[in-house]
């Protein structure tokens, strides 16, 4: 195979790599979980405890009847109360959730996510549709998963000849 032949091929696999990456994860929408546990500001703070230890997630929403985000609890604010409070039974969810957390829409194109969720220092932010109401949450883990992917992909692509 020549020179020109060899460079072709390798733009050719480049684009495709490219074309595939970007098709695939373009926004929160692409990444995100959709199914979200949320709990009522005034459940309890072993409620809380509980489902993050029965069900293996680190974060629990806070929304009120309407489904409007009130609040985000993460394993580190149990960790926190928990070494912080001596009756941390007597607490209730809206105690110790984050208020007014840093929220996305589903077109927010993941940079975007990322940006926000590494200069925050935070590892989730949840999803709101068009009204305003939770449709999902973007952690951490679903953007290293997707990332896990895109490297994956572009690993079989340069394995190829």
């Amino acid at each position: 195979m020549n020179q020109g032949n060899r460079e072709s091929n390798a733009r050719e696999s480049s684009m495709a790599v490219q074309s595939e990456l970007t098709g695939r994860y373009k926004c929160v929408a692409d990444v995100m979980t959709r199914k979200t546990v949320s709990l009522s500001p005034h459940h309890g703070f072993a409620e809380a405890v509980s489902l993050m230890a029965d069900r293996h997630f680190r974060h629990i929403v806070v929304v009120d009847t309407g489904g409007q985000i009130l609040g985000v609890i993460s394993d580190r604010d149990i960790l926190r109360t928990l070494a912080r409070t001596n009756n941390w039974q007597t607490k209730d969810v809206s105690q110790i959730m984050t208020r007014d957390p840093f929220t996305v829409k589903r077109e927010t194109p993941l940079s975007v996510a990322v940006a926000k969720m590494v200069s925050k220092r935070i590892n989730c932010l949840p999803v709101l549709d068009d009204e305003g109401k939770v449709c999902g949450i973007v952690t951490s883990t679903d953007l290293l998963k997707a990332y896990q992917k895109l490297l994956e992909s572009l690993e079989r692509h340069r394995a190829t000849p």
